[in-house]
């Protein structure tokens, strides 16, 4: 089931395989399991992030002897989707659970890190009170889940055709340029418009559908930030995330920390590799 990654080298250390879920579905995992590992790194990355974004904190990381199971959620083009499987918000925030229980025991001090949805899905989960990591790197979790006016037109057109000659073009000259900032952060720009290509349409409006109009409000009271210290990710130079609602995330989960790192890159980067090293 191995196949290579479309969008960076990956480092000879790391290895990849497949989890199963609960509904015969797989996600792939790149791992890297060194002896007497100084922590142990849970990364479960955005929508349609690629390899590419976090492959400066895989190696950072394995670098300084950490364990890490990097999971790939169910709408990249790396998942194997047993047919007829669910594309939903409650299948990808059960994926997560089934994914970090099946790899850890209750004993294990994890750093569990999101980016995006990735980390908005890991708020459902600790909330829940479904997974119990020692820390939560959250980067750019949203409030409620939104996109653009513009994909109410296109997602009911979207398929493989009329996104590779209709919907990419569009988002690449317009969604693109509006939201990322490139004289800040140019290699924000290049991930993104890279993500489009290697993008399988019809998950990724699956993916859309299900969460439009999704809150994470109600989950914030219910984590435990004492069990789960929690650090919001800000990017103040980041056109794509809001910042301020960033903050309010922070302020509202207990014991949570705010830290701003300025740029998106920054966020996957050396930076916060220094911070989680500092953890305890």
């Amino acid at each position: 089931m191995q196949s290579k990654y479309k969008d960076v080298d990956i480092p000879e250390i790391f290895n990849i395989d497949y989890i199963e879920m609960s509904d015969e579905s797989s996600l792939r995992r790149l791992y890297y399991h060194p002896n007497d590992a100084k922590g142990i790194l849970f990364l479960f990355p955005g929508m349609n992030t690629l390899v590419l974004s976090w492959i400066e904190v895989l190696e950072g990381m394995a670098q300084a002897n950490y364990r890490i199971d990097y999971v790939e959620s169910r709408e990249k083009y790396t998942a194997v989707l047993k047919k007829g499987a669910k594309i939903s918000k409650e299948r990808m925030i059960a994926d997560c659970t089934e994914a970090y229980n099946h790899l850890y025991s209750k004993s294990d001090k994890v750093i569990a890190l999101g980016s995006s949805l990735g980390s908005t899905t890991l708020i459902h989960c600790v909330a829940a009170k479904e997974i119990i990591p020692a820390h939560v790197i959250l980067v750019g979790p949203a409030l409620v889940f939104k996109y653009p006016f513009v994909f109410n037109l296109l997602l009911p057109l979207t398929n493989n055709l009329t996104y590779k000659y209709l919907g990419k073009p569009i988002l690449k000259k317009v969604v693109i340029r509006k939201y990322t900032n490139e004289l800040a952060d140019p290699l924000q720009k290049k991930k993104y418009l890279l993500a489009l290509d290697l993008a399988e349409p019809n998950r990724l409006k699956k993916t859309l559908k299900a969460w439009k109009g999704s809150s994470i409000l109600e989950d914030l009271p219910l984590i435990d930030g004492h069990s789960s210290k929690c650090y919001l990710i800000g990017a103040t130079e980041d056109k794509l995330h809001n910042v301020e609602e960033t903050q309010l995330i922070a302020n509202t989960i207990e014991n949570a920390n705010f830290v701003d790192l300025k740029t998106n890159s920054a966020a996957h980067e050396q930076p916060i590799i220094d911070m989680m090293l500092d953890l305890e």
